[in-house]
């Protein structure tokens, strides 16, 4: 195992951790967690690279579990150790999980209107397009291209938002042109 990464960085405090977590916890309802988790700690923070996030990322999918918790669990990790690992998950579940009681005890009260309906597709929309923003950033660490992987989102987005197509056929067949050009466009190792 690498001493850099198994080595805490101690350069962040819990509650920044907290603070951090609490929030994209508190403000990714519908999805989207890794590609805010991704904006707020490679981009905005610097706090990981962007390898070593993707890296995070990708042995949170293959990890048992939520995959945001997960990676939540890592950066803690990495940020303050064993602490920051606590201090990560419980940031990240509680104040939703609050917010989530709070809300459904009020929710029958106004759940008719149509304001809601559209409030809630628009983060629908909102999270949708972060995490394509991460599959194509992923996409382009990967192979270098940036042109095909946006490419290929647009033409499922296409295929089972517009025309209604079913996912599994389209997904397979997407999986299979996304190896086959990122095996095109690689260079040669």
């Amino acid at each position: 195992m690498n001493p850099e990464i198994s080595r805490p960085m101690h350069n962040v405090s819990c509650v920044d951790i907290a603070a951090l977590f609490a929030r994209v916890g508190l403000t990714s309802f519908g999805g989207g967690l890794s590609a805010w988790l991704y904006r707020e700690v490679v981009t905005q923070r610097g706090w990981l690279e962007e390898g070593e996030f993707l890296s995070a990322m990708t042995l949170g999918q293959i990890l048992p579990g939520s995959n945001v918790v997960n990676l939540s669990v890592y950066v803690g990790y990495r940020m303050r150790g064993l602490p920051g690992s606590l201090v990560a998950i419980i940031a990240l579940l509680a104040p939703p999980m609050i917010a989530i009681v709070l809300f459904t005890s009020t929710f029958s009260l106004w759940i008719r209107g149509a304001a809601v309906h559209e409030f809630l597709e628009g983060v629908a929309a909102a999270a949708v397009g972060m995490t394509a923003s991460v599959g194509v950033r992923a996409a382009h660490a990967a192979t270098g291209v940036r042109r095909w992987p946006l490419a290929l989102s647009v033409a499922v987005f296409v295929a089972v938002g517009v025309l209604r197509w079913p996912l599994v056929p389209v997904a397979v067949v997407a999986g299979t042109a996304g190896v086959l050009l990122s095996r095109r466009t690689a260079p040669d190792a």
